[in-house]
């Protein structure tokens, strides 16, 4: 510290501690009547006049996000997750490595690799630019190994295999545990072994065929030269069926399997669209084990008072009302340490594309809001 013995204060030095007053937020025992979250005390409303009693801004819009809550975690992982034994401790440690051994999809980013991921300080999770979230072909193609979704389409004893041979180091027992969990809860591996079979069936008859998971959580089949459309089933888990943002295909929509010319394209890694309701289950599959649904287009506010214009629900909104803690739910997200720093940087990421790309693909209407302003400043 400055003005130890063996370091030198420089002459223009001046000492500012004293000053210093520590920033009070009270205790976080303040409980949102809309929708349960936790807040401090320093968060209460100042303005009550278009606020309900014992309702918060942050959290829910004094009520009008509904957003699904978050369910129980299965066992083992809410045992690793709750646990403060070493092992728990240790796998909670290493979250993001684990996270990463059974997602569906692989993350691409530019991480800054000055802050440090070793040590006793401060741990960070910081990047440079965009995030992508990235999937390959629905079959590791010329007899390479199975990566991310690929290992889910193996039965449960060769995917806990295939992962170990991918992560030596980490707890076979676990990887073993997870990996039957997995096949129990999670309604994504249904829905890959679907898309696998009903791919094999179709790829005999069809030579041009594609399988995607449109933003309405259905499965769709495109084949034939007119690409005719045909939806298949899929679990209950996952058919939401969300109200439809269009009628036809989408850049929004995962192509899951496809056939060019009876052929396999090699087409590398696609990515996912934020806005897919399957972009956060699809890679955080140990915060979303159930495979609840991310934010979407679809997504709409409450209008309880009958004040409100635009009942679309944002990005942002949806991340706030996911982010707080509630008394009537898990505190998963905060306990996953440094995976939950990694997807709060995630989301920012995600919401201030979304802002770009509208400033992108708007730039008429923000030219004619200009002008039209500049020409009623001039007649005034």
């Amino acid at each position: 510290m400055v003005g130890q013995a063996n370091i030198p204060v420089p002459t223009a030095f001046i000492e500012h501690r004293r000053e210093w007053t520590a920033h009070k937020l009270g205790h976080m025992d303040l409980i949102c009547s809309a929708c349960h979250a936790l807040h401090w005390q320093a968060e209460r409303p100042q303005n009550r006049t278009r606020a309900k009693a014992g309702t918060f801004q942050a959290c829910c819009k004094h009520g009008d996000v509904i957003v699904e809550r978050m369910r129980a975690l299965p066992e083992p992982l809410n045992t690793l997750m709750t646990g403060q034994d070493s092992q728990s401790r240790l796998f909670r440690q290493h979250i993001r490595r684990w996270n990463t051994l059974f997602a569906f999809t692989s993350i691409s980013c530019n991480a800054n690799a000055r802050t440090g991921t070793t040590g006793q300080g401060l741990q960070l999770f910081q990047i440079h630019g965009a995030i992508y979230h990235q999937k390959g072909p629905l079959v590791p193609p010329g007899g390479r190994d199975a990566l991310f979704s690929q290992i889910y389409l193996y039965n449960p004893v060769e995917a806990a295999q295939a992962r170990y041979a991918r992560a030596p180091t980490l707890d076979v027992t676990i990887i073993e545990s997870l990996t039957r969990m997995l096949q129990q809860v999670c309604s994504y591996i249904q829905l890959y072994l679907t898309v696998r079979e009903r791919f094999a069936q179709l790829s005999e008859q069809e030579p041009d065929l594609r399988i995607i998971l449109n933003p309405e959580l259905s499965l769709i089949v495109e084949s034939g030269a007119d690409m005719r459309r045909e939806t298949l089933p899929t679990a209950n888990e996952v058919a939401l069926i969300l109200p439809g943002e269009y009628g036809r295909g989408g850049f929004r929509d995962i192509v899951l399997a496809e056939r060019v010319n009876g052929e396999v394209p090699d087409n590398g890694l696609t990515i996912i669209n934020s806005n897919h309701a399957s972009y956060l289950p699809l890679h955080y599959v140990l915060l979303f084990p159930y495979g609840e649904p991310g934010w979407h287009w679809a997504r709409t506010l409450e209008n309880q008072d009958g004040n409100r214009q635009n009942l679309r629900m944002s990005q942002r909104t949806f991340f706030r009302f996911r982010m707080h803690t509630r008394t009537d739910e898990p505190a998963t997200l905060m306990r996953s340490q440094r995976l939950f720093q990694q997807l709060v940087v995630d989301a920012w990421a995600a919401c201030d594309q979304n802002k770009l790309n509208w400033l992108r693909t708007n730039q008429a209407k923000l030219i004619c809001t200009m002008v039209l302003l500049m020409y009623c400043n001039k007649a005034m």
